[in-house]
């Protein structure tokens, strides 16, 4: 099982890596682009897509993933036909409500009229994405990161092409939101042909068609799955609408909490989740991972995997902390030219080793079948945010919101630790994998920033701010090959 883990993981981290990068020269072309109020308003259509996608998709390609680990070969094709019927049901439905109620969507629900046309595209999306989500399942619940890895490839480079070169042909270098949401269209269709073509390289349409369906063992696992995610999705809804409406009571103007709320979750949360490419890799492959030794009562493969999984976790949001904490301003100023992006940067730092590792153990505890656990978790974390949204924001500004946010972070991965565990006596590495490794990834960090910043000051090249990261990179790697807290072998699959 720990081998093809860790394959699939590199395979989707190698993927998320290319896609997160080109996710990033987008961003910072949309940002140059549509302005920092653009991207506020472009942000603001996807608590409406995250609660579609919620119920057309995301449960049902969890129970698909599920039912493909566990079910023979014969009846894939059946499960397939299922899910595909059960999300494109879903999405046609979704897409004509939203379609209709876009302007009502859009003033009283996101409180931006501006955003009214943007959902008219976005609707058009759902069902392509649907079973495109439902494929992707299916090559989970069989091992097979390749085709969702490149899918995510095909959709990012669609997407991006499109908008680019409609900006340049045609609007001379500007943009609009209609036509990046438009891009968003292109690039689901795009993953959508591509995961039709694999597909039908192992199944007939005719014999997924004639297929015995398993609708109402889909139906009765993806409704719980769905329900409690629909209910993060309404609460995370909610904190990203809440998001401006508090800056403005704190005193900002309404473009001004757009902007702030722009680059908060258009380029500072992805950059901060940049990263976790890994982990969130390793969490999609774990769930069905963990079902199976789950069902054949492996409890030690269980321990074994989290363990590993877990440690891993750990460092990585260690070293990510480090260097947000000590390089964050010179980042958003260099790569994204906004001081505000560096501020929030350095803020959040503290953010990922607990963001990374809950991720990690959320994925863990689905596997073992406690949805209900995990959901109750996230609900708490959510409604502490929304707590602090409403309660400190208007009076500490976007830092009571970050606030709020570092410590539900917090309180959600210590909640998932200490069930782990108690039912699974799941270690956490403390001392050795986060104290330490903080400290010296730390001084070391901070050393490197001081030299940089010296260099540059005496050349005015303010890349040279980042030239003594990389020997600072290798003597941290060195630091955890000597103490051995990486194993080549865990990334070799042997024992």
């Amino acid at each position: 099982m720990k081998k093809q883990l860790v394959r699939g993981t590199l395979i989707l981290t190698g993927a998320g890596i290319i896609t997160r990068i080109i996710g990033f020269g987008y961003r910072i072309f949309l940002a140059g682009t549509l302005g920092e109020t653009g991207l506020g308003v472009y942000q603001m259509i996807f608590p409406v897509y995250s609660i579609c996608f919620t119920l057309y998709a995301a449960g049902i390609q969890t129970a698909v993933s599920q039912m493909i680990s566990h079910e023979p070969a014969r009846c894939h094709a059946g499960i397939l036909k299922s899910g595909m019927m059960l999300s494109l049901i879903t999405a046609l439905m979704l897409s004509l409500t939203v379609w209709s109620l876009s302007d009502l969507i859009g003033t009283s629900f996101l409180g931006v009229s501006e955003t009214a046309p943007l959902l008219r595209i976005l609707a058009v999306v759902f069902p392509f994405c649907g079973i495109t989500a439902v494929i992707n399942g299916y090559f989970y619940g069989i091992s097979n990161a390749r085709i969702p890895g490149i899918t995510q490839i095909v959709e990012q480079l669609f997407r991006v092409t499109l908008v680019i070169m409609v900006s340049y042909f045609f609007l001379a270098g500007k943009l609009t939101t209609g036509i990046a949401v438009l891009g968003l269209l292109a690039g689901e269709l795009a993953s959508h042909l591509y995961n039709i073509k694999h597909l039908l390289s192992r199944f007939t349409l005719s014999g997924i068609v004639r297929s015995k369906g398993s609708f109402r063992h889909l139906l009765a696992l993806s409704l719980p799955l769905s329900g409690n995610k629909l209910v993060i999705a309404l609460l995370g809804s909610v904190e990203s609408i809440l998001i401006p409406a508090m800056l403005m009571r704190y005193g900002y103007s309404g473009q001004d909490a757009l902007a702030i709320f722009g680059i908060l979750t258009g380029v500072v949360l992805p950059f901060l989740l940049f990263p976790g490419t890994l982990t969130n890799s390793l969490s999609v492959l774990l769930l069905p991972a963990i079902a199976q030794s789950e069902g054949q009562a492996q409890y030690d493969s269980v321990r074994r995997t989290t363990n590993l999984a877990i440690r891993y976790s750990i460092l990585l949001g260690v070293l990510t902390s480090s260097l947000f904490l000590n390089f964050g301003r010179e980042i958003g100023n260099f790569v994204f030219h906004s001081e505000n992006a560096g501020k929030l940067l350095t803020a959040l730092a503290f953010l990922c080793p607990f963001l990374y590792v809950t991720t990690t153990l959320t994925s863990v505890i689905n596997g073992m079948g406690k949805t209900g656990v995990t959901f109750l978790h996230n609900v708490i974390g959510l409604c502490v945010r929304i707590l602090f949204l409403v309660f400190i924001t208007p009076q500490k500004g976007i830092y009571g919101y970050l606030l709020g946010l570092l410590f539900s972070q917090i309180l959600t991965c210590l909640l998932n630790a200490v069930y782990l565990a108690r039912t699974r006596g799941v270690q956490y590495f403390l001392m050795n994998h986060f104290v330490w490794p903080m400290i010296y990834s730390g001084c070391l960090l901070y050393l490197a920033k001081i030299a940089g910043n010296w260099l540059a000051g005496r050349t005015a090249y303010e890349i040279l701010r980042f030239a003594f990261l990389i020997p600072a990179a290798l003597l941290i790697l060195l630091y955890l090959y000597y103490f051995r807290l990486v194993n080549w072998k865990d990334f070799l699959g042997r024992k």
